[in-house]
C-alpha cells in the first residue's frame, strides 16, 4: 500500500510542476500531499508543518486551511494552530466554523478573552438558537480541559437572559466545573424560575449548595430534583449527602435505593465506589467481586479490583487484572496502573513499554504517553529522567501548554527551583488570564520561601477568577501558614479538602492543625485521608515529621 501511495503522490507532483502559470498552488499542493504521507506514517509534527505551508500560500483554497487548523488539533501542535486560526477567519468571515475553533485554540492556550470574542462571533454567525449554540461551542470547548477559562468565554459570548432552563444548567454545570459556584447558583435560580418543574436545575442547585457548605438548602433541592423525576434523580439525595461527607447516612439512602428494581443495580455500583474511596478495603472487594461475576460491568469491576489488589500488596494480581483491560483496549488508565505496578517490582523498561505501547497505533496519544511516562519516572525518584524526556517531547510539540506545565513542575522536583520558578514565571507573561498558573507560580514561590507577597499576590488574583477552586484555597492556606499565619491559614486550608477529599490537603490541613495544638484533630484528617489513599508518600511522609514510627 505504501507503494502505491508514493506512486500516486509521485504522479500528482509532476502534474503540478507543468503548471508553470501557478507556481502557489503547484507549492501548496505538494505540501498537502506530503502532509497525507506524513499523516498516514504516524508523523503528526511534519503533517501539521506541511498543512501549515499549504493554508499560508496565496489563495489557498478554504478546505485546505480548515483542514490544516483540524490536523494542527489533533496533532497537538497548538502554536501551529493559532497560525492558521486566523488565516481561516480572514479567508471565511462568515463561517461560524471558523470563529469556533479560533476559540477552541485560544482555549487551549489559555488566552480566554479571545475564546470569548471568536465564540461570540461564531454564536453571530450561527444565527441559530442560542441555546443549542451553547451545547455545540460548550461541547468543543470541553476538549480543551480548561474548565475555567470555558465557562468565561462562554459566559461572556451568550446572553444567559435568551437561554431556556436546560441552556441555563448547562452554563451553569460549566460554572460549577469552573469553580465559580457564585455563578452557578445564580444559573441554577435563574433556570428553576423559568421552569420550576426542572429537577436537572434542582440537581444542580443541590450540588452548588453543598460545595458552599449550605446542607440543609442542599437537601432540600436534592428532593426538590428527586420529587420532580423519581427515575432520572432518584440519586440526588444520596449523592449529595456524599458531598455533604454525611457518609453513613448516605450508605442507608443506598441501601434503600438497592431494593428498587430500576434502581438497584446502579446503587450497588455507588455502595462499590463509595467503599473503595472511604477506605473500606473488605465491603468494596465483596461489592466488585460480586459485580465481576454478574456482569455489571465487568471492566469497571476488574479496574477496582486490581487496585484493591495493590493495595493489599499483592501487585502480580492487580497487574494481571490491569493487563487484562489493557489487551482488552481499556486505554491509558489502565496502562497506567500496570506501569505503576511494574516499576514497584523493579520492571522500569516493562513499565515504560508498557506506556509507549499505547501510541504506537495511536500516534495522537504521544503526549499523553509522554506526560504518563514522565510523572511514573518523577514518582520514583528519576526526576533527571523525566525532565529528559519532557525536553525531548517538547522539541516535538514546541510551546504544548501541557509539556510545558509539567516541565515546571519537574524541575521543582529536580531542586531545580529557581528554573522552575523562572518556568512557572515565563508561562504566566504568555497566558495572564490563567488562574492554573498564577496559582502554580504562587505556591511554588510560597513552599520555598521565596518572595511571599509576591505569592500571596498570585494566589489571591487566581481565587479571585475561581473563587471554589480546592487547589488554589490550599495554595492561600498554605501560603499564610509558611509566613507564620497559621489561624489565618486554616479555613481556606478546611474548606479546600471538604471540596476535593485531596491527600496533599490532608497533609496540610492536618499540620496545620498540629500546629495549632489541635493534635487530635490532625490525626483523625491523617488517618481518613490514609484509608483513602495509603500508598501517599507525601501524606506519609508529613505524618512522619509529627508522629514517631511505632516500634518493631
Amino acid at each position: 500500500m505504501r507503494w502505491i501511495i508514493f506512486s500516486v503522490a509521485a504522479a500528482t507532483l509532476a502534474a503540478c510542476a507543468t503548471e508553470a502559470e501557478k507556481p502557489a498552488a503547484t507549492d501548496a499542493s505538494a505540501a498537502t500531499i506530503v502532509a497525507e504521507m506524513a499523516l498516514e506514517r504516524g508523523d503528526c509534527r511534519t503533517a501539521s508543518g506541511q498543512y501549515a505551508k499549504a493554508a499560508t500560500a496565496p489563495n489557498a483554497p478554504e478546505a485546505t486551511i480548515r483542514r490544516a487548523l483540524e490536523v494542527a488539533l489533533d496533532c497537538q501542535q497548538f502554536p501551529i494552530a493559532a497560525q492558521i486560526a486566523p488565516l481561516w477567519r480572514k479567508r471565511a468571515p462568515g463561517s461560524a466554523d471558523a470563529a469556533r475553533l479560533a476559540g477552541v485554540v485560544a482555549l487551549r492556550l489559555g488566552q480566554n478573552s479571545a475564546a470569548a470574542d471568536s465564540f461570540r462571533d461564531a454564536v453571530r454567525l450561527a444565527g441559530e438558537d442560542p441555546g443549542k449554540a451553547l451545547a455545540e461551542l460548550a461541547q468543543a470547548a470541553s476538549s480543551t480541559g480548561n474548565d475555567y477559562g470555558a465557562y468565561r468565554a462562554l459566559r461572556q459570548a451568550i446572553d444567559p437572559g435568551k437561554l431556556d432552563a436546560p441552556a441555563l444548567v448547562l452554563l451553569g454545570d460549566l460554572a460549577l466545573e469552573g469553580f465559580v459556584f457564585r455563578d452557578a447558583r445564580v444559573l441554577a435560580e435563574s433556570a428553576i424560575a423559568r421552569d420550576p418543574q426542572s429537577a436537572d436545575a434542582q440537581a444542580l442547585l443541590a450540588r452548588v449548595l453543598a460545595g458552599s457548605e449550605d446542607a440543609n438548602g442542599a437537601l432540600a433541592a436534592a428532593n426538590a430534583a428527586r420529587r420532580i423525576d423519581p427515575k432520572g434523580h432518584a440519586f440526588a439525595l444520596a449523592e449529595t449527602l456524599v458531598q455533604l461527607d454525611r457518609i453513613e447516612e448516605a450508605h442507608l439512602e443506598f441501601e434503600r435505593l438497592l431494593q428498587d428494581d430500576d434502581a438497584g443495580p446502579e446503587a450497588e455500583r455507588r455502595l462499590a465506589l463509595l467503599a473503595f474511596r472511604e477506605g473500606d478495603i473488605e465491603e468494596a472487594a465483596g461489592r466488585f467481586s460480586q459485580r465481576l461475576r454478574t456482569g455489571d460491568d465487568p471492566a469497571e469491576a476488574l479496574f477496582y479490583l486490581g487496585a484493591l489488589a495493590e493495595r493489599h500488596g499483592n501487585r502480580q494480581a492487580a497487574f494481571d487484572m490491569y493487563n487484562r483491560l489493557v489487551e482488552a483496549g481499556a486505554g491509558m488508565l489502565a496502562r497506567r496502573r500496570a506501569a505503576v505496578v511494574l516499576m514497584d517490582q523493579g520492571k522500569r523498561d516493562a513499565a515504560l513499554a508498557m506506556l509507549d505501547a499505547e501510541a504506537t497505533d495511536k500516534p495522537q496519544a504521544t503526549v499523553d504517553v509522554a506526560l504518563a511516562k514522565a510523572a511514573l519516572l518523577l514518582e520514583n525518584d528519576a526526576a533527571g529522567d523525566a525532565l529528559r524526556l519532557l525536553d525531548t517531547t517538547l522539541a516535538h510539540f514546541p510551546g504544548h501548554p501541557g509539556i510545558e506545565y509539567q516541565r515546571a513542575l519537574t524541575l521543582e522536583a529536580a531542586g531545580r527551583v529557581d528554573e522552575s520558578i523562572a518556568a512557572f514565571d515565563a508561562l504566566h507573561r504568555q497566558r495572564p488570564e490563567d488562574p492554573g498558573l498564577m496559582n502554580a507560580l504562587g505556591y511554588t514561590l510560597a513552599d520555598h520561601h521565596k518572595n511571599l507577597p509576591r505569592a500571596s499576590r498570585l494566589i489571591d488574583a487566581a481565587l479571585a477568577l475561581t473563587p471554589d477552586n480546592p487547589a488554589i484555597l490550599d495554595s492561600q492556606g498554605w501560603e499564610r501558614y509558611r509566613r507564620g499565619a497559621a489561624e489565618q491559614a486554616l479555613a481556606p486550608l478546611t474548606r479546600a479538602y471538604r471540596l476535593s477529599r485531596d491527600t496533599e490537603i490532608a497533609a496540610h490541613w492536618g499540620e496545620v492543625l498540629w500546629s495549632l495544638g489541635r493534635e487530635g484533630e490532625a490525626r483523625t484528617v491523617w488517618a481518613r485521608a490514609l484509608a483513602r489513599d495509603p500508598d501517599s508518600r507525601l501524606l506519609k511522609g508529613t505524618i512522619g515529621r509529627f508522629l514517631p514510627a511505632p516500634s518493631p
